[in-house]
């Protein structure tokens, strides 16, 4: 006969609870997490049925009611404060949509050509759309590269406003910033647009600018996906947007700066592997595809840079006049009189051990609180004064310590 510790005997219960409290877990999950589940699985039988929101209303709306499932139980004035930050964002896309289409009805001549010659420049009289499609498409013959060109492709209408609400929930500074890049980005591109339209590879080929065939087939691999219906609901999307609107192009612009942002959220290699890969993998979709010229790629990138830079700078320019620099805890701060040579005061702002606490200071200066500002208020002193634990004046030393 086998004996059981008391040990033994008193694991048996707290493992049935254990599996006991494991079956019940998702019931005690926070209003959140049940929130989201439930977004999630309603969202994914929307997408099965009806397909993915691409109009900018019913996208917003969605990304809304994510935002609110995942702060469910907050008060009320958090989810009134997230619609009213959104609506603003949705105001600006939405016009970006209208005007985008104009570009094409303001009678400027449209740019065919002159980036046909820049793409044969650039790879030595060949057109990469012609050759990738001539050496890797066969439209009887599917194969997985199609099906992974469609899935990059698609993530230009999904990724760049799914990172905009985790960013939202996660800290709203890191979404303004990240939503100033995005506004930026999309006008600038809509100015060069209207001032200066011009076609994609697809374009040039099926109105006999060029002799080489090159096609729409970026949503070609859906049907290897099981999901044909995408593909039409894609193509249906395309022929809407703007045909002239190649230059430069916003799916590689869009996709080099979600890899930028999630870049400086990320730690994990495997992650930034995928990261770094992304923009390379859309700039390759497009231009096997036929949607889009290495040039338009790569001007598109310039944009990125040039919006970030340009932001970057805003930013710093707003924040060095918003404050006035003597309030800035993190920086030394001198107190000087007449008599006296400058001594730096290390600042006690971050919450540190000051290394000089109870050091004796010559002509050091004496703390108060001053009686309006509420501000540590420094004043110089004649005597010598030892600094005490909490960093204010205690009395001269006595003879005896001197």
């Amino acid at each position: 006969m086998t004996l059981q510790t008391r040990d033994e005997v008193s694991a048996q219960p707290q493992r049935s609870t254990g599996r006991l409290a494991r079956a019940l877990q998702p019931w005690t999950w926070p209003l959140s997490r049940l929130g989201l589940t439930a977004y999630f699985v309603v969202l994914l039988v929307y997408v099965v049925r009806v397909g993915i929101p691409l109009d900018r209303i019913g996208q917003t709306g969605w990304i809304l009611l994510g935002i609110l499932a995942a702060r469910l139980g907050r008060p009320l004035r958090e989810h009134v404060r997230a619609v009213l930050d959104w609506l603003p964002l949705l105001a600006a896309l939405v016009l970006y949509d209208h005007t985008r289409g104009i570009a094409d009805s303001l009678g400027i001549p449209v740019r065919i050509l002159e980036l046909v010659d820049a793409e044969r420049f650039v790879f030595i009289g060949t057109l990469p759309t012609a050759w990738l499609q001539e050496h890797f498409f066969d439209p009887a013959q599917l194969r997985w590269w199609d099906a992974a060109a469609s899935l990059v492709y698609v993530t230009h209408f999904v990724l760049p406003w799914a990172l905009a609400a985790v960013l939202y929930v996660r800290s709203r500074p890191s979404w303004v910033g990240y939503v100033r890049n995005v506004i930026v980005l999309s006008y600038a591109g809509l100015a060069t647009y209207i001032l200066l339209p011009a076609a994609p590879p697809w374009y040039a080929s099926g109105y006999g600018y060029v002799p080489e065939q090159m096609d729409r087939v970026a949503t070609a691999g859906w049907p290897l996906l099981g999901l044909r219906s995408a593909g039409a609901w894609l193509d249906q999307a395309q022929a809407d947007s703007n045909a002239v609107a190649a230059l430069p192009s916003l799916h590689a612009a869009f996709a080099l700066l979600v890899s930028v942002t999630l870049w400086t959220l990320v730690r994990n290699r495997v992650a930034r592997a995928l990261i770094a890969v992304y923009p390379l993998a859309m700039a390759l979709t497009l231009v096997y595809g036929g949607e889009h010229y290495f040039v338009d790629v790569l001007l598109g990138w310039v944009y990125v840079g040039a919006t970030l830079l340009t932001t970057t700078w805003w930013q710093r320019r707003r924040s060095g006049t918003a404050g006035d620099p003597a309030d800035d805890v993190s920086r030394p701060r001198q107190v000087v009189r007449e008599d006296q040579q400058p001594v730096d005061l290390p600042a006690s702002g971050d919450g540190a051990a000051d290394p000089r606490r109870g050091e004796r200071l010559p002509d050091a200066v004496e703390l108060g609180s001053g009686p309006s500002s509420g501000h540590r208020l420094e004043q110089a002193v004649v005597r010598p004064r030892r600094v005490d634990q909490r960093g204010s004046a205690g009395e001269p030393p006595s003879d005896h310590e001197q």
